[in-house]
């Protein structure tokens, strides 16, 4: 089974084929429950090293199984991946173990995955795959001879066997080709052999060998509960890598993709000021010093990043020039970071500089309310510009907040309320809830401005994105076990539900200091942080990485991407952080401070 490369395509016939008769020759009992994993595992390890071989219950009739090595450090494409079909599973399973035994010269220096296959089906069209199932299903070619190959359901994430864009499928020929390698055959010769998709109960050894993790898409499984232990321990993984990959200039790697350890050469500044703000929340939980100092280091950079604007007196950061609200979002980020700065550390000395941003928010802000947009200026010059997203209303809201809550002038305060107002009765008014925008940003704002100006539809609409948000979350009834707690499949999954999460922490918030239930936002907030928690790498799931230690507290793009985005990582955090306080203390949120966290 050694891999290697080549340039042929599955045959289109062999897609219409239906499941060979010879399915139960082939995998035997795969149709009965799956096996115990960990004593199996022991099993195949105790082969491979050498030594004495553990008592298995042979768990039923005989059944096919795969066993794959992984090696942490080397890329995907290296990994071992034989087979056995015995009389029994644990003969199996050592089938498997004796032939990886000659490929696999240090099995102390790998962790090993064992699949077994329980169900079966036959080879299909790309375009009938279902996105969402990309990466539930293994392919298996066998023939007469005894030729077989096998290209495991986790291989498909973790060589990116497949492609994305207008449609999302397999990439058969790559397929065929891992196929035909493993099986010593010639390319042309897969389209005669038995094949059939699979899906399989998998497990990974844990780091120690000592466990058997459950895996599915490539993952080990999240934890089934969130406890503040784990989201804390979460928040400082993901403060640890943004801290590992800021430079000494202070710019993030913006974008790392793990499959190919390299870093992307694009950059956006709104969201290097979001991630810097996660890494200085996560230095007023944490105390480490790493995160002040490599947050100072992104703040002396963002600073050079401000453009003056001499109408207002006041400055703003931006990414490019097509959206105008960006201008008041970009303000807002970069407001938010210094304000933080100051209220984990004490430092002031960057006060002028939020009033500067202060200063142009409330020079953009329109007499309804809203903040100078693309609509704007089409009317003004009869430029066509694109829709601007949602949150720069939010994001420019939330920092005026924050920033009365540095320097208290009434004026901040508000123009917030108009902001909120115009939210609420005019974007937002006749939006049902089943269209309504996601806007977890004007949530924090909602939350932070009823404290300094109470009005009961700063609550109502709270309320009301989160039923919306609630009603697009998937449940137990979701198409793949992996999608509980998720809202939308492809890219930015993480991000989507990370935001979610972060508008459930500030409504539960805005819910105790009001004295409203919030048994109903934690329930979502919990489901969707649980899945989100087995999005980030750590040293139990990122086995199949070319450099493990690089990614380590990243949060993948989605289930399918496995890139790594600053922002994806920031809103990660900020949602934890704030949920692992609110399952810590049931008063948290319950103080009348203008922000759900006190200045120090």
């Amino acid at each position: 089974m050694v891999i290697a490369g080549a340039a042929s395509v599955l045959p289109a016939c062999v897609c219409s084929r239906a499941l060979p008769a010879e399915a139960h020759q082939d995998f035997g009992a795969y149709e009965a429950p799956p096996p115990e994993a960990k004593g199996l595992l022991a099993l195949a390890r105790a082969v491979l090293q050498k030594g004495p071989r553990p008592a298995v219950s042979e768990g039923g009739p005989g059944r096919r199984v795969m066993l794959a090595f992984w090696r942490p450090g080397q890329p995907a494409t290296e990994v071992v991946v034989t087979t056995g079909n015995g009389a029994t599973i644990a003969d199996s399973v050592v089938q498997a173990a004796e032939a990886m035994a000659p490929k696999v010269p240090d099995p102390s220096a790998g962790r090993l995955e064992l699949d077994v296959p329980t169900s079966l089906s036959a080879p299909k069209e790309e375009d009938e795959d279902k996105p969402t199932s990309v990466g539930t299903e293994g392919t298996f070619a066998t023939r007469k001879d005894g030729k077989t190959g096998v290209v495991l359901p986790g291989e498909i994430i973790a060589r990116a066997l497949f492609h994305q864009g207008k449609s999302t499928g397999l990439e058969t020929g790559r397929i065929a080709t891992l196929l035909a390698a493993r099986a010593g055959v010639g390319d042309n010769e897969v389209a005669d052999m038995r094949l059939y998709r699979f899906r399989a109960d998998t497990h990974v050894e844990s780091v120690a060998h000592d466990a058997a993790l459950p895996v599915f898409r490539g993952m080990v499984a999240p934890p089934a509960k969130v406890t503040p232990d784990l989201l804390l321990r979460a928040v400082r993984a993901g403060a640890d890598y943004l801290a590992r990959v800021i430079g000494p200039d202070g710019r993030y790697e913006y974008l790392y993709r793990p499959l190919e350890d390299r870093r992307d050469t694009g950059y956006g500044w709104l969201r290097h000021a979001g991630a810097t703000y996660a890494l200085l929340e996560a230095y007023g939980q944490f105390g480490t010093p790493a995160y002040r100092a490599a947050a100072e280091r992104a703040l002396g950079i963002l600073k050079s990043r401000v453009r003056n604007d001499a109408a207002s007196g006041g400055g703003y950061v931006v990414d490019g020039n097509d959206e105008e609200q960006q201008k008041s979002g970009g303000a807002g980020l970069a407001m938010l970071a210094f304000a933080e700065h100051a209220a984990v550390t004490g430092d002031r000395s960057n006060l002028e500089t939020m009033r500067a941003f202060g200063r142009f928010i409330l020079a953009q802000q329109r007499e309804d309310g809203h903040f100078r947009n693309n609509a704007d200026v089409e009317r003004e010059t009869g430029q066509k510009l694109g829709r601007e997203p949602t949150y720069y209303q939010g994001e420019a809201t939330l920092a005026l907040l924050r920033l009365y809550a540095l320097d208290p002038q009434q004026r901040y305060v508000d123009a917030a309320r108009r902001s909120a107002d115009w939210v609420i009765h005019v974007r937002d008014a006749y939006v049902s809830e089943d269209n309504l925008g996601h806007d977890h940003w004007i949530c924090y704002a909602l939350n932070e401005l009823y404290r300094v100006a109470p009005d009961p539809a700063y609550i109502e609409h709270a309320h009301k994105i989160a039923r919306a948000i609630l009603g697009k979350q998937r449940g137990s009834d979701a198409a793949e076990p992996d999608l509980v707690g998720t809202y939308w499949f492809g890219g930015e999954m993480g991000n989507i539900d990370a935001t979610r999460v972060e508008a459930f922490d500030s409504t539960v918030v805005l819910s105790r200091f009001a004295d409203k239930p919030d048994d109903w936002l934690l329930q979502g907030a919990t489901k969707s942080a649980a899945w989100m928690l087995g999005q980030q790498f750590d040293a139990e799931n990122d086995y199949w990485l070319k450099n493990p230690q690089k990614a380590e507290g990243g949060v993948r793009e989605s289930l399918l991407v496995s890139d790594v985005r600053i922002d994806t990582v920031q809103h990660s955090m900020s949602a934890w952080l704030h949920l692992a306080r609110i399952l810590s203390d049931p008063d948290y949120g319950k103080t009348g401070v203008p922000s759900q966290d006190p200045v120090k």
